[in-house]
C-alpha cells in the first residue's frame, strides 16, 4: 500500500498528549499553513475522568475547570498540615471537557485533520516518515507517537518502578460535609499500614466530592480493597452513611525512571506516556505534557532537535524517591510529612514541575532526615559512577 496522504506533522493518538500538542500548534502563528493529522483508532472523547494541575494566575483551560483551590490539607498519625499555595491554585477539570474543548477548535482550522484508523507501524522512507494504516498510509517530515509498545511495557519494571493506581467515587452526601475552599492533598488516617496509601478529596460543591483512594506501590488492589477503605472513610470523616455514588473512576499510572527519551528518533517523537511525559515521583501528567508540547514548538521554530530529554538531576532525584518507596514502601506517610511540612508548597511545587533551583532541591532533600533515603542516595551515587 502506497502512501496517499501528505502531510507536515502526524500526532498518532488524541489523547492527552496529542491534544496538547495539537493545541500548541494551532495557537503559533508559525504552524498557521502547515498540515497536521491526528490519527487514532477510536473517534470518541477521552474517558471521562479528572485532570488535576498547579497552576499561576489565569490559565487557558480556566473557562472547562471544574473547581479550583489555593489551599489543601494534608493529614497523618505525625499531624495536621495546612497547605497555602500561595500565587498557585489546584485547578481539576474532566477529561471529556478538555477534549470537546480542544477538538471543537482544531476542527475549525482547515490545516487540522482527523482520522480514525489503526497505526500498525512507522517506518523511515528517506526523507519522509510513513504511518502504515489499517485503512491507508500517511506520509510526514515528522511523527508524534503517543503508542507504547509491548516490548516496552515489560521493560518498564525493570528499573525503580511503582504503580499509582486507584479507585476514585464522585459522592453526594445529604449534609454539606465539604469545604469547598480547600482541598485534601493526602489524608493518612485510614491507609493499608505497610503501604503508601492515602484518601484524596476534592470538593466539588459543599454536598458533593471526588473521593480517591490511591496507592504508590507495585501491584494492583482487588476492587473490594479500594472500596472497603473508601466507605470507611466516608462514614468516619465525611459523616454520611447515606452517601450517593455519582460516579466511578479507576486508574493505574506507571511511575517508572524508565528513560522513554531514548525510543526517540530524529524524525519520529515519542510523546505522552511512550515519551515519559508522566512525573515518575508523582503521576501528575497534565501540566506536563503543556509544558513538554511549548518546548517541542520551540524547538521546532529554532532549529534545535525537536525531541526532548529531561534533565539528568530531575531523572536521578526521581530514581531515588521511586528506589526508597520501592523498598520502604509502608515509609510514604513519613517521607511526605517532611517533604510537604519542613518546605514551602511553592518550593515542592517547582520540584514537582522541574523549575526548582539546586538550593531549593537541596533543601527538600535534607529535609527528608532519612536514613533510609541516605542509603539509597549514596548507593545512587556509586550506580551512576559505576
Amino acid at each position: 500500500m502506497k502512501a496517499n496522504s501528505q502531510f507536515d506533522y502526524i500526532i498518532v493518538g488524541s489523547g492527552l498528549s496529542g491534544l496538547h500538542l495539537s493545541y500548541s500548534f494551532l495557537n503559533d502563528k508559525y504552524f498557521e499553513n502547515h498540515k497536521i493529522l491526528i490519527i487514532d483508532k477510536l473517534d470518541s472523547i477521552i474517558e471521562d475522568n479528572f485532570f488535576s494541575f498547579w497552576e499561576r494566575g489565569i490559565g487557558k483551560w480556566d473557562s472547562i475547570i471544574k473547581n479550583k483551590w489555593s489551599k489543601g490539607k494534608f493529614f497523618s498519625k505525625y499531624g495536621e498540615i495546612n497547605m497555602d499555595f500561595s500565587s498557585y491554585n489546584y485547578k481539576t477539570l474532566i477529561s471529556s471537557d478538555f477534549s470537546k474543548y480542544v477538538k471543537d477548535k482544531l476542527k475549525k482550522n482547515k490545516n487540522f485533520k482527523f482520522v480514525k484508523d489503526t497505526v500498525l507501524k512507522i517506518r523511515n522512507e528517506k526523507n519522509n516518515i510513513i504511518v502504515v494504516g489499517n485503512k491507508r498510509n500517511y506520509q510526514a517530515s515528522h511523527v508524534f507517537d503517543s503508542s507504547i509498545q509491548n516490548k516496552i511495557k515489560k521493560e518498564l519494571y525493570n528499573h525503580p518502578s511503582l504503580k499509582q493506581h486507584f479507585l476514585g467515587w464522585v459522592v453526594k452526601t445529604k449534609n454539606n460535609e465539604f469545604d469547598e475552599k480547600s482541598f485534601v492533598f493526602m489524608d493518612y488516617r485510614i491507609r493499608d499500614k505497610n503501604k503508601t496509601a492515602f484518601t484524596y478529596v476534592l470538593p466539588l460543591k459543599k454536598n458533593k466530592a471526588l473521593i480517591e483512594y490511591t496507592y504508590f506501590s507495585k501491584d494492583v488492589c482487588k476492587k473490594k480493597v479500594y472500596e472497603d477503605y473508601l466507605k470507611k472513610y466516608l462514614i468516619k470523616y465525611c459523616n454520611d452513611p447515606d452517601y450517593e455514588i455519582i460516579k466511578s473512576e479507576f486508574g493505574v499510572i506507571p511511575m517508572t525512571s524508565y528513560p522513554f527519551y531514548k525510543n526517540s528518533t530524529k524524525n519520529i517523537t515519542k510523546i505522552g506516556a511512550a515519551g515519559g511525559w508522566i512525573k515518575p515521583s508523582s503521576g501528575y501528567s497534565f501540566k506536563i505534557c503543556e509544558i513538554n508540547s511549548l518546548k517541542i514548538i520551540d524547538n521546532i521554530k529554532k532549529g534545535k532537535k525537536i525531541s526532548i530529554k529531561p534533565k539528568k538531576k530531575y531523572q536521578f532525584l526521581d530514581k531515588i524517591l521511586l528506589r526508597v518507596l520501592s523498598k520502604y514502601n509502608h515509609k510514604g506517610e513519613i517521607i511526605f510529612y517532611k517533604m510537604i511540612k519542613r518546605n514551602s508548597t511553592s518550593n515542592v511545587l517547582r520540584f514537582l514541575y522541574e523549575k526548582s533551583s539546586l538550593f531549593e532541591e537541596i533543601k527538600i532533600i535534607i529535609s527528608l532526615r532519612s536514613i533510609d533515603f541516605v542509603k539509597v542516595f549514596i548507593k545512587s551515587i556509586f550506580r551512576k559512577a559505576l
